[in-house]
């Protein structure tokens, strides 16, 4: 699988600049230097459009694995009982971009109270070290099954959530479902 490594290092290569701005937007707000929260939205729509380019060329439904991402985070958490909110049920039913968000927020309630409630630097310095290891884990390309199963849905997640701890509104475009000749657009990511 040589050739699924290669994609893997070049998808590392391409959101290392987004994840940089993401970076650079937290060391401006701590040196009180002036700083667009655009950019930080701006480096989550390019990380989305990245992670659905990749999941077409590796054959894989980011929709079905980023709710099957949730099912583990979810089941594996303290606050996991039998009526949880299940996330990953709410994921598959998903149609829109813009309802994946908040299925992502409802998650983040339930299962997250500790991210959630950090002021939005700080979730970003949290959201950043996440995409620094998942840049590092992509450029290695170790375990490609682990990759398409658990690091491209969490690239996914913080594509979202970049997003949404800047107050942008995911779009009301369908989710690319069926994978192959999907009518939605990374853009709206």
């Amino acid at each position: 699988m040589p050739a699924d490594t290669d994609i893997a290092r070049a998808f590392a290569l391409e959101i290392a600049p987004a994840v940089g701005v993401v970076a650079t937007y937290c060391d401006k707000v701590e040196h009180n230097e002036p700083a667009d929260p655009k950019a930080v939205a701006g480096a989550g729509a390019a990380i989305g459009h990245a992670v659905v380019g990749l999941s077409r060329r590796l054959g894989v439904d980011v929709v079905a694995a980023y709710a099957d991402r949730l099912a583990v985070i979810e089941t594996r958490n303290v606050l996991d009982h039998q009526d949880a909110y299940d996330g990953a049920a709410a994921a598959r039913d998903a149609p829109s971009w813009r309802d994946l968000q908040l299925v992502q927020v409802e998650h983040d309630r339930h299962f997250h109270p500790d991210v959630i409630g950090l002021h939005k630097l700080d979730q970003l310095r949290h959201y950043v070290l996440h995409l620094a290891k998942l840049v590092g884990v992509f450029a290695e390309a170790a375990d490609l099954d682990d990759l398409r199963t658990r690091r491209l849905p969490d690239c996914l997640l913080f594509a979202i959530k970049l997003r949404t701890v800047t107050g942008t509104r995911l779009a009301d475009e369908p989710l690319p479902r069926p994978l192959a000749g999907a009518g939605a657009t990374a853009a709206a990511v």
